[in-house]
């Protein structure tokens, strides 16, 4: 018999045929007019299960997470499994894996609830289409403490051990009152009320710690209880932890004498049992929780995944229920719809986050929306909408299960935050980059999508195929991805066909960031082509290098101007600004990516006069010209255009009419902010073409004739 079984590493599962395994999983519940009603007599439908199942493997998942409702227990008690044999047929047909979740009815006969979970797992022992029982669907402080334990199995929690320690919270009388108001369980006696009653009003004063402890930052419910805050409550953990412990002894003894080897779990809600140490005697942890649709949110989920994995580090750990609703509210009056491609976003994210960091797989809450319900949220997690739409979360998902590769290659997850949809992330495998958001960048991709959009870019015969869920624009760096790229090659944009086919769209020069426009449904493909000869810069060309810190970019915006020098910034690494009027006196060497209307001569004059080294404007008559620019200078390497900008038209000027004054007299001129050569000779002479003369006179002093020191005195020939 082939099961589930644990990794060697503790970590991981394996499935049946012994593969790394990772839960790609979704709940399920029923169609969308009998969620929670599928296993009543008059709605349990074969027909509608194998649709519904179809669903799930054509999106890629490979787990179920079943639930036993009420109905489908009262059918077992009386013997007969034929509902239940069905649905397993029609999850193994469909190679689905079922997380099977036993006593979803809260019954709290432990005794009763054991018999009947040790029936299921002696006539499922040879069936590996479950790969594990998970006890119980969120059991809470009730169902601990108000649960009915086998006689040979006590729970402290029904003890006087609480009231010992801490004293009494509530009296016996006070006691005796609240059960005649039907506020504490009726079929406890009067000792294991009083014991109820006050354990819980001691629960919620923990409980009230661990909140303080958290709004202050310091960590979750973990760090709570590994801190020297949690001493005075260490009694109060033990208690809880050893009521676990015999909660759990009596529903897994009988499941593990008819059944040793199928993995248990319990599906908890609360950290506050999920981390006690007595779930180390179960297989694997799972655990559940909902979080706002935000960064924040997802900073929740995975400080408390983490936190179940410092608490159980030779455990896998399981997200059994996670998700995002399509609507706002649980009030039909107020809520307001919630776009699927936000809630994919955050839901794809959640699964990469998992995969990336070495957790046992997930379980999305739910595959359908459901029908005919007063709670729009509750009614809206589904994959699929009623009449089985699918949501863009079925076709990420799919996406995902073709292009995962073994867990072994767990891969690199990067989240940004995003302004446009409060994340973005990045998932970096061997042969594979997945890219979620609405703007994502590093310093190899710049993605802008229309809208919330993913991005997938695969690496294969020294070539990017790339195309998209949603639209938007990429910019990518090839040399940067594929290690064997020639960065002297051109790069060629393709269209892809279904046929095999492709169509050149563009070329650009080696070194140039390959920059398109993608639409969803096309499949695109970058390709090295041609080495490019570059240009070498003349050798007598003055070269800059400047040290980090000493060469900023000045910007006229931080929209378009910041996207035209992007291939520019990635090349060169400057500092840069959008604050022009910031820059005087900050920085030797100066870039400045705007028109005179935007930033004017006469602050370039000012910013030379404090004693910047080089103050330079790259502008062309439009901003696709200004791209270009920009664009070659990367291409070539080539920091500041002065270092190649031809020198002014040398027509030869009237020397016999100039004499060039001894060193210790005759004319001098300082030079003053925003002069050049030219402009002197204009003033002193009334030609531009005679600027050599003063170049000539000055070679001592001026090593390029384009770069004038502000403050420098010059020799000035006079005429004869």
């Amino acid at each position: 018999m082939a099961l589930v079984k644990v990794a060697p590493d503790k970590r991981h599962l394996l499935d049946p045929t012994g593969r790394p395994f990772f839960m790609l999983g979704v709940n399920y519940a029923g169609y969308f007019d009998r969620a929670w009603k599928m296993w009543e007599p008059n709605l349990f439908d074969p027909n509608l299960i194998t649709l519904d199942f179809r669903k799930a493997q054509n999106s890629g998942l490979n787990a179920l997470r079943l639930f036993a409702h009420r109905p489908l227990i009262e059918q077992i008690r009386k013997n007969d499994f034929s509902r239940l044999d069905q649905t397993l047929s029609i999850a193994q047909d469909h190679k689905l894996l079922v997380l099977f979740t036993l006593n979803d009815a809260h019954d709290l006969n432990l005794a009763q609830v054991a018999e009947l979970d040790a029936r299921i797992a002696e006539r499922y022992q040879d069936v590996s289409t479950i790969l594990g029982f998970d006890l119980e669907n969120e059991p809470v402080f009730y169902s601990l403490a108000a649960a009915i334990y086998p006689a040979d199995n006590p729970a402290p929690i029904q003890t006087s051990q609480l009231v010992d320690h801490y004293g009494v919270r509530v009296s016996r009388e006070e006691t005796a009152d609240l059960q005649r108001q039907q506020r504490i369980p009726g079929h406890l006696d009067a000792e294991k009320a009083f014991y109820y009653i006050n354990g819980l009003r001691l629960f919620l004063e923990y409980d009230a710690a661990v909140s303080s402890f958290v709004r202050q930052g310091n960590g979750n419910l973990v760090d709570f209880m590994m801190s020297a805050e949690a001493e005075p409550w260490h009694p109060m953990i033990t208690v809880l932890d050893g009521t676990v412990a015999a909660w759990l002894r009596a529903r897994m003894e009988p499941i593990r004498a008819v059944d040793s080897q199928r993995l248990l779990t319990v599906g908890w809600n609360w950290l506050h049992f999920a981390a006690l140490p007595a779930s180390r005697v179960l297989d694997f942890q799972e655990y559940h929780n909902y979080a706002s649709l935000n960064r924040a949110g997802f900073n929740v989920n995975v400080s408390h995944l983490e936190g179940l994995r410092r608490a159980f580090p030779s455990h896998p750990v399981v997200f059994g229920e996670f998700g995002w609703s399509n609507q706002s509210s649980s009030d039909m009056a107020t809520s307001q719809g919630v776009h699927p491609a936000l809630t994919t976003l955050y839901e794809g994210a959640t699964y990469v986050y998992m995969r990336a960091n070495g957790f046992a797989g997930g379980f999305k809450w739910m595959l359908n929306d459901v029908q005919d319900v007063n709670n729009p949220r509750e009614a809206n997690f589904g994959m699929f909408g009623v009449g089985d739409q699918p949501k863009r979360i079925r076709d990420l998902l799919e996406r995902f299960s073709r292009d995962w590769p073994s867990v072994d290659q767990a891969g690199q997850f990067t989240i940004l935050n995003d302004v446009g949809a409060g994340i973005s992330y990045q998932y970096e495998l061997p042969n594979l980059i997945e890219i979620g958001g609405y703007i994502y960048q590093d310093e190899k991709i710049s993605w802008r999508g229309q809208g919330v959009a993913h991005c997938f870019i695969k690496m294969a015969n020294q070539e990017l195929i790339i195309d998209t869920h949603g639209g938007g624009r990429l910019s990518v760096d090839p040399w940067d991805i594929i290690p064997t790229w020639n960065r002297a090659s051109e790069a060629n944009l393709f269209r892809a066909h279904a046929n095999g086919q492709r169509t050149r769209l563009h070329s650009y020069v080696a070194g140039q960031s390959v920059e398109f426009d993608v639409s969803p449904g096309i499949q695109y493909v970058v390709a090295m082509g041609a080495e490019t000869p570059v240009t070498p810069l003349p050798e007598d060309a003055p070269q800059f290098d400047p040290k980090p810190g000493e060469h900023v970019l000045v910007l006229a915006d931080s929209d378009q101007h910041l996207q035209a020098a992007l291939n520019y910034i990635r090349r060169f690494t400057p500092d840069f600004t959008f604050a022009a009027n910031e820059v005087e006196g900050r920085w030797a060497y100066v870039t400045v990516i705007a028109s005179p209307e935007q930033v004017t001569d006469e602050l370039l004059a000012d910013i030379r006069g404090r004693g910047a080294h080089l103050v330079e404007r790259v502008a062309g008559a439009t901003l696709e010209e200004t791209k270009e620019i920009l664009d070659e200078m990367a291409h070539r390497g080539q920091r500041f255009l002065t270092a190649i900008v031809p020198l002014p038209p040398q027509e030869e000027p009237p020397l016999g009419e100039l004499v060039v004054p001894p060193d210790d007299h005759g004319e001098t001129y300082i030079v003053q902010p925003g002069d050049t050569l030219s402009k002197i000779a204009n003033r002193l002479y009334g030609d531009v073409r005679l600027w050599p003369v003063i170049y000539e006179a000055n070679r001592d002093k001026i090593s390029n004739p384009n770069l004038v020191r502000v403050g420098l005195e010059l020799r000035i020939p006079v005429r004869a």
